[in-house]
């Protein structure tokens, strides 16, 4: 097994200032790392849909993705109700940075494992919040288990891309948010949440947040995925639990290789017409990119770009059957793996 370790200096003073600058000794209270979001009105895609359509930009979290909304709290309740002064991950992407983020905020160190096809940028950009980043095995899998070694052996917190009843709570929160900002619009429930789906923590926790909105049997929660990485769309399909044998899709971010058990299950329990999985090609979710960023001057990674393919193509029936009144609102997850050469190049791969 291939390891390379970066020791990261750049964030260390900054940890450790920032650690005096958080309170907590009111345990009853976690720290909220991430932000609230935006939700706005895309006009380009209500004219495409026919209907209104917002965005929920998690985006324009500190870390760059939704996950800093499961992920902190998982981090906060780690160091600051089970007293843990070491975190360690196993994600070169979104979960990873938000790890990275929050070890910051909270003054606590971070190590990050990360298999040996996660791109240069990446890694610098979790080490320039100090973490210190290991290069370990060819696939996450691989990563995962040195991180899991890790943390049995130093005693560190292991914060888990994905699973995790922390993580799913807070990544609910999105849900509260949307259901405040479309009733101070004038807007009931939606007709639909539309999400991109990878090991499923996001999905398990919109599905929490619509569940206590009182949604769940009013508002359709549509699963994107990219066909090479479509898990739960297989898993759905089959009645059981699937496991793909590679992921072939672009959308590395939507690479689990099986979906959660328990989000799984959750599905199956409330039906195909509460939860649509959809699978859409990489030139869908590529192109769903380029569209938004020409739309709305922001960037996304292809794993945003399936959700974003739901509403900039239609035709490719993820809304059918999605009740005719109320708006869409889709999660617009983040983009913090992605850079304007990257998409460049995707561009020119898929030639759109």
């Amino acid at each position: 097994v291939f390891t390379d370790i970066i020791r990261a200096r750049v964030g260390a003073v900054a940890r450790r200032d920032m650690r005096g600058g958080l309170s907590t000794a009111n345990t009853s209270k976690t720290t909220a790392l991430h932000v609230r979001t935006p939700l706005v009105k895309s006009n380009a895609l209500s004219i495409i849909n026919g209907r209104d359509v917002y965005l929920k930009l998690e985006n324009t979290q500190p870390s760059g993705s939704f996950k800093l909304r499961g992920i902190g709290r998982a981090c906060a309740l780690a160091v600051e109700r089970d007293g843990a002064s070491i975190l360690v991950s196993s994600s070169g992407g979104n979960a990873g940075l938000a790890t990275a983020y929050s070890g910051q905020r909270l003054g606590v160190d971070v190590v990050v494992y990360v298999p040996e096809t996660t791109p240069e940028r990446v890694r610098r950009l979790l080490a320039s919040y100090g973490a210190e980043v290991v290069v370990s095995g060819s696939q996450w899998s691989e990563a995962n288990a040195a991180a899991v070694e890790r943390a049995a052996t130093t005693g560190g917190a292991l914060i888990h891309p994905f699973e995790g009843e922390d993580t799913w709570d807070g990544h609910s929160s999105m849900i509260d948010e949307i259901a405040e900002d479309l009733s101070s619009m004038g807007e009931g429930a939606p007709a639909a949440i539309v999400t991109c789906v990878g090991g499923g923590g996001l999905l398990a926790g919109v599905l929490r947040g619509v569940e206590r909105a009182g949604w769940i049997d009013d508002v359709s929660t549509i699963a994107m995925e990219t066909i090479g990485a479509e898990s739960l769309h297989a898993s759905i399909n089959a009645d059981e639990l699937v496991t793909l044998p590679a992921i072939t899709s672009i959308a590395k971010s939507l690479g689990a290789a099986s979906p959660s058990p328990k989000v799984f299950a959750k599905c199956r329990a409330l039906g195909r017409s509460r939860v649509r999985s959809y699978a859409c090609t990489d030139a869908d979710a590529v192109r769903a990119c380029l569209h938004f960023a020409d739309d709305h001057r922001l960037l996304v990674e292809p794993a945003c770009g399936a959700a974003l393919a739901a509403v900039y193509a239609p035709e490719i029936g993820a809304l059918t059957g999605v009740r005719a009144d109320g708006a869409l609102v889709v999660v617009v997850c983040g983009g913090s793996v992605i850079d304007r050469a990257a998409l460049d190049s995707l561009q020119m791969q898929f030639q759109l």
